[in-house]
C-alpha cells in the first residue's frame, strides 16, 4: 500500500505515485490558507491513491472519488485557474462532507435537490452562491455523462434555493477617481488611473507588458491571476482599448521612471508584476483612510468605467465593445450602476417648464 510522495512545486501541492510500474504525478491543490502543510493535503492524496492501491485505473465509483480523481484534473486543464479555485472552495466548504460514499451512478435529481436544501438549511448564503454550487455540480455530471459514467445529469432539473440577496456592488464615480489620483502616488496611482479610464480587470492590469501599449491603444495579450499567467477570458477581451490623454501621459511618465521594466507594473525586486490585489487592500486602502473615499476594489474601477460612459450618454453597444463583453446583457446587468447624481439629474428632467407670460 503506497502512500506516495507529496511535494510543493510552483505554488501548488503535487502527489507522486506509481500505477502499474509507471511513475505518475498529479496536482492536488494550490498552496493556500486551507492547504499550507503536507498534513493538510494528505487526505486528498489518500483519495487519489485509493484506486492506484487497488490496481484499478477505471472510473471511480462514488461522487467524491469522481470529483477528486476525474473532474478536478479535467478542470485544471480546461478551465481558468480562478474558476477552478472558486469551485474548490465551494466543494470543500459545502459539498465534500455531505456526499460521503454516495455512488455516482445512483445519484438522482432528488438526491441533488436534497443536497442543495441541506446546504441551505445549514448556511446563510446568497442566491448567487447557490447558483454557483448548482453550476459546479452540473459541470461535474456533464463530464460524467460525456465519459459514460452516468446516463443523465441529475442537477439539470433541480432548483437553486432562494437564499439572501447579494450585497450591492459599487462603481467608483468620477469624483472618487479624481480624489484618489490626487492622494495616491507611485504604482498605485498609475494602476488606478489605467483601471479607471480603460476598464481593464485586475488580471489584465497585472498581465500588461510595455509592448502591449501603443501611442493610441492597449491590446490585452495575457492575464495574471494569483501569479498564474493565462490567456484573456474570451476572444472579445483581446480587442484593443483606446487610450485617453490622461492614461497616455501617466503611462509615459511611469515608463520614463522604469526604462528597463518588461511588465508595466513590475516589481523591481523580482522582475514580476506587483500583487495589485494586495496593494489595493493594504497600501491603497491605507492611503485613502483619512479621506472620504473608501477603496472598493479594482472591479469597482471597471464598473465605474462602464457606469460613467452610460451616464454620459454613450450607446450601450459601444460600452459593451469598450468593456470587451461578448454579451450586452452582461454589461447592462452587472456593470451599469445607478448613482445618486444620475438619479437626481434624471428626476430634474420631469420638472414642469414654466410657461412664458
Amino acid at each position: 500500500m503506497q502512500r506516495g510522495s507529496i511535494v510543493q512545486k510552483h505554488g501548488a501541492w503535487h502527489l507522486r505515485y506509481r500505477l502499474h510500474g509507471k511513475e505518475l504525478s498529479v496536482k492536488l491543490a494550490d498552496y493556500t490558507d486551507d492547504y499550507r502543510t503536507k498534513k493538510s493535503v494528505r487526505p486528498l492524496a489518500e483519495r487519489y491513491l485509493q484506486l492506484a492501491n487497488q490496481g484499478t485505473p477505471g472510473d471511480p465509483q462514488t461522487v467524491q472519488q469522481f470529483i477528486d480523481l476525474v473532474y478536478f484534473p479535467h478542470a485544471e486543464k480546461n478551465k481558468r485557474p480562478s474558476t477552478v479555485h472558486g469551485y474548490r472552495k465551494l466543494y470543500s466548504a459545502y459539498i465534500e462532507q455531505r456526499i460521503g460514499s454516495v455512488r455516482l451512478f445512483a445519484f438522482r435529481t432528488r438526491d441533488a435537490q436534497r443536497l442543495l436544501d441541506q446546504i441551505a438549511a445549514e448556511n446563510d448564503l446568497t442566491h448567487q452562491t447557490f447558483k454557483n454550487i448548482k453550476s459546479f455540480l452540473s459541470a461535474v455530471f456533464k463530464l460524467a455523462k460525456r465519459l459514460g459514467s452516468v446516463d443523465q445529469n441529475p442537477i439539470r432539473d433541480t432548483e437553486a434555493p432562494k437564499g439572501k440577496d447579494s450585497a450591492e456592488t459599487h462603481a467608483h464615480s468620477e469624483p472618487e477617481i479624481t480624489e484618489m489620483l490626487k492622494i495616491l502616488d507611485g504604482v498605485g496611482n498609475v494602476a488606478v488611473c489605467v483601471a479607471a479610464y480603460t476598464g481593464l480587470s485586475l488580471g489584465e492590469l497585472q498581465g500588461l507588458q510595455w509592448p502591449d501599449i501603443t501611442e493610441d491603444s492597449i491590446k490585452v495579450q495575457r492575464t495574471i491571476w494569483r501569479g498564474i499567467e493565462g490567456m484573456p477570458k474570451t476572444k472579445a477581451r483581446k480587442d484593443s482599448i483606446p487610450l485617453l490623454k490622461i492614461v497616455r501621459d501617466t503611462l509615459g511618465q511611469h515608463r520614463a521612471a522604469n526604462p528597463h521594466a518588461v511588465w508595466v507594473f513590475e516589481n523591481p525586486e523580482h522582475g514580476r508584476p506587483y500583487d495589485l490585489a494586495t496593494m489595493g487592500s493594504k497600501s491603497i486602502k491605507d492611503a485613502l483612510k483619512d479621506s472620504n473615499i473608501e477603496w472598493r476594489g479594482w472591479h469597482a474601477c471597471r464598473r465605474g468605467f462602464a457606469t460613467r460612459l452610460h451616464e454620459h450618454g454613450v450607446q450601450d453597444k459601444i460600452i459593451q465593445s469598450l468593456m470587451r463583453h461578448s454579451s450586452l446583457s452582461v454589461t447592462m446587468k452587472h456593470y451599469f450602476k445607478a448613482t445618486p447624481a444620475a438619479n437626481l439629474e434624471a428626476m430634474q428632467k420631469l420638472n414642469p417648464k414654466k410657461k412664458a407670460r
